[in-house]
């Protein structure tokens, strides 16, 4: 069969008993293909390697099969140039909601193209057609494969109408319908016109309503132009004649009159209520204003209700995350709550930044007013900060390829009107964690992440999953427990609004560290 032309990657055994069926549909179709079994996590030397050679190998469509671990799609988008086509699968206790969430959203710069859920046949149909732009013989292929599908449609179409005649006959589903002479079928189709007993019984397809056959047309009714300008002459109220209708040659006979209505009561005629000569007393004794609480507002009632949620723990593996946890985690995030998690420098709480109610409940659950506090956002990667902040000064780039990822968050001038509910103000602190486990959550769910330190006032920043349940628990979602973390210490703060630079914050990086290679451009 020659060189392969597409290739099939799988994450799991469970993702590969999916593709089986499809996988011979491209033996049956001629596509040479050949199949490789990586890993985002596991595997990611393994899967760059195969990515960065698949066009040396000749392969011109790359399919990817992933359900827990769904970011190896972007991952092999992000090595090569060839077209990747995705496909969710129900392989997580999300039914592969999960895997098509974080396929759908991949980051901007790595393109891929996805199907429904386990809906492999689609995946090997479009690899097809974008190979029949360079082989015309996979255009016969799929010309084929159209015909037998509109073949078996056709097939079942008359198993039904043999098995259900009742259903599927039109004499059967519209007995009454097609009935009439032409100027009757010029009426509203939806006109309750009884025929005449000398008209003909034949069925009219003209006379067909909308809906009542499977797969018949319903061609528009014709409407008489001059039936629609015409104006009536005024009638007397209460007289009704055969002119107040329009004038249908063989439908006069038929026509029901508007019954006359009484004109309404006058006021004189009406009976009034007789007032009781004690009046009507609710209660005997006076009530207790002070005792009685005001009523609770709608909104302040469903806040009320959601004020306690279940915290769930999940512990975790640093190095070796348990995709499925990954997968909660991610779905927690996307549908707007509150996940905690380790990063390089404390635990910190998280929250979707593009999600406006997500970072409300943020400032709330940590007892900001948004007003008077900004927070940072976390990303995994630089190709997200260009969308963020309006311009990165050539001068510290390279302290981003030294501390980043790391301990340093840089203030940046933002885009106009993005993430306003993160920062009012001009700009935003931007990080990229020196995680492993942070860094796989937000490649994840591929957008960035408001982060905040899980601490309470005065008290000290959470450095274990133990603190962050002491202070927030029954008020977040989610826990992601990895054990301590590194440094215990907060992100050191870096301005470069304006020049000389200045440190708003010591933290985690020191700032000799930074003074080494700004030199001057740093403020004393």
């Amino acid at each position: 069969m020659g060189k392969p032309l597409v290739a099939v990657v799988l994450g799991t055994r469970a993702d590969f008993n999916v593709m089986k069926r499809s996988l011979e549909s491209l033996r049956v179709m001629g596509v040479p293909y050949v199949f490789e079994m990586a890993s985002a996590w596991k595997t990611p030397d393994r899967l760059a390697r195969f990515a960065t050679g698949a066009i040396d190998q000749g392969i011109e469509v790359i399919i990817c099969a992933s359900g827990g671990s769904a970011a190896i799609a972007g991952v092999i988008a992000s090595h090569t140039t060839l077209p990747v086509i995705a496909i969710p699968i129900d392989a997580t206790p999300l039914r592969g909601q999960d895997a098509l969430y974080s396929l759908v959203q991949s980051p901007p710069g790595h393109p891929v193209a996805v199907v429904g859920i386990n809906n492999s046949e689609n995946a090997v149909l479009l690899a097809t057609q974008i190979l029949a732009n360079k082989y015309p013989r996979f255009r016969q292929v799929l010309h084929h494969a159209r015909t037998v599908a509109a073949q078996k449609i056709e097939a079942t179409w008359k198993e039904l109408a043999n098995e259900y005649p009742d259903l599927c006959q039109v004499e059967k589903t519209a007995p009454n319908l097609g009935r009439g002479t032409a100027s009757d079928r010029e009426t509203d189709p939806g006109d309750d016109v009884t025929p005449a007993p000398d008209q003909p019984t034949a069925l009219n397809p003209d006379r067909i309503r909308p809906g009542a056959t499977l797969g018949r047309p319903n061609p528009l009714p014709r409407i008489d132009a001059e039936a629609l300008v015409a104006t009536p002459e005024p009638q007397e109220p209460g007289n009704q004649t055969e002119d107040r209708t329009p004038d249908f040659e063989d439908n006069k006979t038929n026509v029901r009159p508007i019954p006359d209505f009484p004109p309404p009561p006058r006021l004189s005629d009406l009976t009034p209520l007789a007032v009781p000569e004690r009046p009507i007393r609710v209660q005997d004794t006076p009530l207790d204003v002070e005792r009685i609480s005001p009523p609770t507002p709608f909104d302040k009632a469903i806040n009320l209700a959601e004020a306690y949620v279940d915290t769930k723990v999940f512990q975790i593996k640093h190095d070796d995350p348990d995709e499925d946890v990954l997968a909660h985690a991610m779905m927690v995030l996307l549908e707007g709550g509150i996940v905690a998690f380790p990063t390089d420098t404390v635990y910190g709480l998280a929250a979707d930044a593009t999600n406006a109610s997500a970072v409300k409940r943020l400032y709330e659950t940590k007892g900001h007013e948004a007003s008077r506090k900004s927070l940072s956002v976390l990303i995994h990667s630089q190709d997200l900060l260009e969308t963020l902040v309006r311009e990165v000064p050539a001068s510290i780039e390279s302290v981003l390829e030294k501390h980043w990822p790391g301990g340093l968050s840089v203030l940046f001038y933002k885009h106009p009107n993005v993430l306003p509910t993160v920062s009012e103000s001009p700009s935003i602190a931007v990080r990229i964690p020196n995680d492993p486990l942070a860094l796989k959550v937000l490649e994840l769910v591929g957008r960035p992440l408001v982060v905040i330190n899980a601490s309470l006032g005065s008290s000290p920043a959470a450095v274990d999953a133990r603190h962050v349940l002491d202070r927030f628990e029954g008020k977040i979602n989610c826990v992601l427990d990895a054990g301590p973390c590194k440094t215990g210490s907060t992100s050191t703060v870096l301005s470069v609004l304006s020049e000389p630079f200045e440190i708003l914050r010591d933290g985690a990086v020191p700032a000799s560290d930074i003074r080494k290679i700004l030199g001057g451009r740093l403020k004393e």
